[in-house]
C-alpha cells in the first residue's frame, strides 16, 4: 500500500525525493497545476509578489543534492526559485507521482491507515500521510476597531507595486514580506508608511563582497554566545548603525531571537524620506488611521502583512497534538506525530536562514523510519517510545520572542545534529 504526501511545493517534493530514494511507494498531490507551491506566482492562490527575492543566498539556500545554479545571482528573485523547484522535479522524475489539481478534503485513521477523500470525492486508503502543505496559506488579518474607507487587505493577496499608484499606503508588519512590500510603496505610492509594533535587526545582504549567511558560515564562532555578541557589534552597530536614526524603534531582543530582516533597501526608502516609520495602529478613523502615539494619517490603501495561521482543515481538530489556541502543534523533532504512527509533518519548521536543505533532511529522516519500521528494527519500537517520552532541545538557550510563528523555531546547527542522530540510530 502507498503513502500520500500532501503538498508538491519544496519540502513535499525533498521528502518525495527521500522516500523514492529508499524505494517507497507514495501517491502526492497538489491544488495547483505544478509543482512549486507558494512560489508559483500563476497559481490561483498564492501569497507570492513580483518583487520577491531569496533573503538567504543561492550558495546555502538549495537542496541538499542539488544546489542553485552557478549562473545565478546571489539573491535569485521568485521567477528563478520556482524554475528551480521544477529543475528539482525534474532531475529526479517526481511529476509521473503526482496529481495536480487536487486537494485533501478529509483525512481520518482507520484501522491503522489512512483514509483520504479528495475534492473530486474519491477515497483512497494510505499506509501513512505525509503533510508537506506550507504554513503561509491561511492569513492572520488583524481586527482593527473603527471604520475605514479605503482597502484594508492582507499581504497575501498583494502582487505589485501598481497597487498604490495614486495612492496613500500603509503596511503593517515588519517581517521579510512586510519590508519587501512597504519598499514597492516608497516607489509608486504618493506617501508611504510602515507600522512597527517593536524593532527589529536589520542585517546586511553583503558582508566583505560576500553574502552575509555565506560570511557567517564561513566565520562562525565555536561559542554561540560569544558568536551573537560579535554578530551584534559587526552585523547591526557597525554595518547598520544605530536603527532609531531611522524613526525606527530600538529591538527589545537578542539578536536572532527574532527573524532578522534581510532589507537594505527599506533603511535607504527611510533614510531618504520616501517612507515613514510609524507605532503600532490604534484605531481605523474614516480615511485615515489613528496610531497609538495618537498622530494619524490619512490613508487611501493599508495592508497587513502580519502574518499566517498553520491550519490543516482536512484533518479535526483532535487528530492533532496540542491545537490550544495561541499554541503550535507538538511534534517530535517538529515532524513526527506523536498520537499517531504514520502521520508525519514536513516544512514548518523556522530558522534564522535558508530551509530548503533542512527540508532534504526531514525528508530522509521519515524514509529512514518508514524503512526501520517495515523491517522491524529495534531502532523503530524504541523510536515509539522515544517520541513520547523525551524532548530534543531545539532551540538552544535563545529567548525567541513570544509569538506563534517564533514557537516554529529552531537552531539550525541543533537541529541538523538532531536529525543526523536520527539517521545514524535507525541505520544502525
Amino acid at each position: 500500500m502507498k503513502y500520500l504526501i500532501i503538498g508538491a511545493g519544496p519540502a513535499g517534493l525533498a521528502t518525495a525525493t527521500a522516500m523514492k530514494a529508499a524505494h517507497l511507494d507514495f501517491d502526492m498531490v497538489d491544488a495547483g497545476d505544478k509543482v512549486g507551491g507558494i512560489w508559483d506566482i500563476d497559481r490561483a492562490e498564492t501569497p507570492m509578489y513580483k518583487s520577491a527575492h531569496f533573503i538567504s543566498s543561492k550558495t546555502l539556500s538549495g537542496f541538499k543534492d542539488f544546489p542553485m545554479p552557478v549562473h545565478y545571482p546571489d539573491y535569485p528573485s521568485h521567477a528563478l526559485v520556482q524554475a528551480y523547484i521544477e529543475d528539482y522535479a525534474r532531475h529526479h522524475r517526481l511529476t509521473p507521482n503526482i496529481r495536480f489539481h487536487t486537494k485533501v478534503i478529509d483525512a481520518k485513521p482507520k484501522d491503522g491507515q489512512w483514509v483520504v477523500r479528495f475534492d473530486d470525492q474519491t477515497e483512497r486508503s494510505y499506509q501513512g500521510m505525509v503533510c508537506a502543505t506550507g504554513i503561509t496559506w491561511h492569513t492572520h488579518l488583524p481586527e482593527i476597531p473603527g471604520p475605514f474607507d479605503g482597502e484594508y487587505i492582507h499581504s497575501f493577496e498583494y502582487r505589485d507595486s501598481g497597487l498604490f499608484r495614486g495612492k496613500k499606503a500603509l503596511i503593517i508588519g515588519a517581517g521579510n514580506s512586510g519590508c519587501d512590500i512597504a519598499c514597492d510603496a516608497a516607489k509608486d505610492a504618493d506617501q508611504a508608511f510602515i507600522s512597527l509594533r517593536r524593532g527589529y535587526y536589520f542585517l546586511p545582504k553583503y558582508i566583505l563582497g560576500m553574502p552575509s549567511d555565506v560570511f557567517k558560515e564561513k566565520y562562525r564562532l565555536p561559542s554561540p554566545k560569544l558568536d551573537t555578541w560579535v554578530s551584534e557589534i559587526l552585523l547591526n552597530k557597525v554595518l547598520v548603525g544605530n536603527l532609531e536614526r531611522y524613526g525606527l524603534p530600538r529591538p527589545d531582543h537578542r539578536l536572532m531571537e527574532s527573524h532578522p530582516i534581510m532589507n537594505n533597501r527599506l533603511l535607504h526608502y527611510l533614510g531618504h524620506g520616501d517612507i515613514v516609520a510609524k507605532g503600532d495602529v490604534a484605531r481605523f478613523d474614516g480615511n485615515g488611521v489613528i496610531f497609538e502615539d495618537g498622530s494619524r494619517e490619512d490613508l487611501d490603501i493599508v495592508i497587513a502583512a502580519t502574518g499566517y495561521k498553520r491550519m490543516f482543515p482536512f484533518l479535526a481538530e483532535d487528530l492533532i497534538d496540542g491545537t490550544a489556541p495561541g499554541k503550535e502543534i507538538d511534534l517530535h523533532l517538529e515532524i513526527f506525530s506523536k498520537r499517531f504512527h504514520n502521520l508525519f509533518f514536513v516544512g514548518g519548521i523556522e530558522v534564522s536562514s535558508a530551509v530548503f536543505g533542512l527540508f532534504s533532511l526531514q525528508g530522509e529522516v521519515i524514509a529512514a523510519y518508514l524503512q526501520a519500521q517495515q523491517q522491524g528494527k529495534p531502532a523503530y519500537r524504541k523510536f515509539l517510545t522515544q517520541k513520547l517520552t523525551q524532548e530534543t532541545a531545539l532551540r538552544g538557550k535563545k529567548n525567541y520572542v513570544d509569538s506563534l510563528r517564533h514557537q516554529r523555531y529552531v537552531d539550525k546547527q541543533l537541529y541538523l545534529k538532531a536529525l543526523h542522530q536520527q539517521l545514524n540510530t535507525f541505520a544502525a
